[in-house]
């Protein structure tokens, strides 16, 4: 479906590309498109053992990963939904054969699942590196915390079923906290303390859920 693509972006940026301060609306478009045409690039599509949920979840990861290299430090960023954007690269680059056999009703819920964890991943991770700097955490000691924290919530959002219920949000969060401890444990040989301690934990997740940077179902 050649040209689906270049409507689904110029469609997406349109309600925020009047505060788009340094490219022109045709350029934004433009990159944008050349985004998700290198994200479908990087894909092995020829490799059987990559089920079809794998490669769109890849495709999410590429695109995003792109996007906010480029742009992310956009204030309207946020404000885009990419999802029909997301859908029609998949339309448009993925072979027949990938999705042939995909009920429609399935198809669409995975690519809604790939953009919400994929976009939401690009967009609380820097903020993780960046307030874990604040904090004079540095070198391994950082890599270790940002690891433990990360790991952590990605077990949390395995278990998520229905993100709008409040019982869900506060399970979520109790599961991220408890496996950042046990994952702590791990890449400490069990001396947490020696990367954060009781009181930088609580600062990374009261920090983390004053930005909104909870869950988004995978």
């Amino acid at each position: 479906m050649e040209g689906y693509l270049a409507d689904a972006v110029a469609e997406a940026i349109e309600p925020v590309q009047h505060l788009e301060k340094e490219w022109e609306p045709a350029k934004l478009c433009k990159r944008l498109r050349e985004y998700f045409k290198k994200a479908a690039k990087s894909l092995e599509f020829k490799d059987k053992g990559r089920s079809w949920t794998g490669l769109v979840n890849d495709f999410a990861d590429s695109a995003f990963s792109s996007i906010f290299q480029a742009i992310g430090d956009r204030q309207w960023l946020d404000q885009v939904d990419f999802i029909f954007v997301l859908d029609a690269g998949i339309k448009e680059f993925f072979p027949r054969h990938v999705l042939d056999d995909v009920p429609q009703a399935e198809l669409e819920r995975s690519v809604l699942a790939a953009h919400d964890r994929a976009f939401e991943e690009q967009r609380y991770l820097p903020k993780l590196y960046d307030f874990l700097e604040s904090m004079g955490l540095t070198g391994k000691t950082r890599k270790k915390a940002y690891d433990s924290v990360d790991e952590g919530r990605k077990v949390a959002l395995r278990y998520m079923r229905d993100p709008s219920a409040p019982d869900e949000v506060k399970a979520f969060v109790s599961r991220w906290v408890d496996a950042t401890v046990k994952n702590l444990h791990r890449f400490t040989q069990g001396d947490p303390a020696s990367v954060l301690d009781e009181g930088q934990a609580a600062q990374i997740f009261e920090q983390l859920l004053k930005d909104g940077d909870l869950l988004t179902e995978a």
